[in-house]
């Protein structure tokens, strides 16, 4: 990569809305995909993703891990655009070849898309790209760029001490999980069983739970 060497993307902090570049990995799993766009709906992150991103989701969403139907994830996907615009990061592919040989080659186009939304504001912008495969997507692969990338865990944790409103939006999100319905205590758990155990014991502790760290 070219250009002067920036510092890493600092961490998150209040009065900050932070950029997010979401990988499918964050968008295939129900409840951490309406963490993610719930926290966005309430404007505490902005949230983007590219057109590979999505492809990715909806191959994923009905194959025969997930088995969902092609019509209710063709309309879960415009539900998402209608409702986030500006997410959709376009033009990237060019980035790509900066990536290869580091990061795996399937995972190229989402080092570039995130890449590209740092490019995408005069100046540039520090992007947070949210991931649960930084093996394939390090954070060697981005220096000297303002992205930074991080588990869901990690980032979510890092949200919920910058702005405590984190702590409200999820609880009024349950409300609308009614087949089945899901509880506070119910959310920890599947977080728990997530791999993002640190946000589930902050965010446990927030809503008033004795939660072990």
């Amino acid at each position: 990569m070219t250009g002067p060497a920036k510092s890493p993307a600092a961490p998150l902090v209040a009065g900050q809305v932070p950029r997010l570049y979401l990988d499918a990995n964050i968008l295939l799993p129900e409840y951490l995909r309406a963490i993610f766009l719930d926290i966005a709906d309430a404007g505490l992150v902005r949230v983007h993703w590219g057109k590979q991103v999505l492809a990715e989701v909806r191959r994923n969403l009905v194959g025969s891990k997930f088995g969902k139907s092609p019509e209710s994830i063709d309309k879960l996907l415009a539900d998402m655009a209608r409702a986030f615009p500006d997410a959709l990061v376009l033009g990237s592919e060019k980035l790509e070849p900066m990536f290869h040989g580091k990061t795996d080659p399937k995972d190229a186009h989402v080092a570039a898309g995130a890449l590209k939304l740092s490019q995408s504001e005069s100046g540039g912008q520090d992007v947070v790209l949210v991931t649960s495969n930084i093996r394939h997507l390090p954070a060697s692969a981005f220096e000297g760029t303002p992205v930074r990338p991080v588990r869901p865990s990690t980032l979510l944790k890092e949200l919920l001490a910058a702005n405590t409103e984190v702590v409200h939006v999820l609880a009024r999100m349950l409300v609308r999980f009614k087949a089945p319905p899901v509880g506070k205590e119910d959310l920890l758990a599947i977080l728990d069983a997530s791999n993002c155990r640190g946000f589930a014991t902050a965010l446990g502790k927030a809503w008033g739970f004795d939660v072990d760290a």
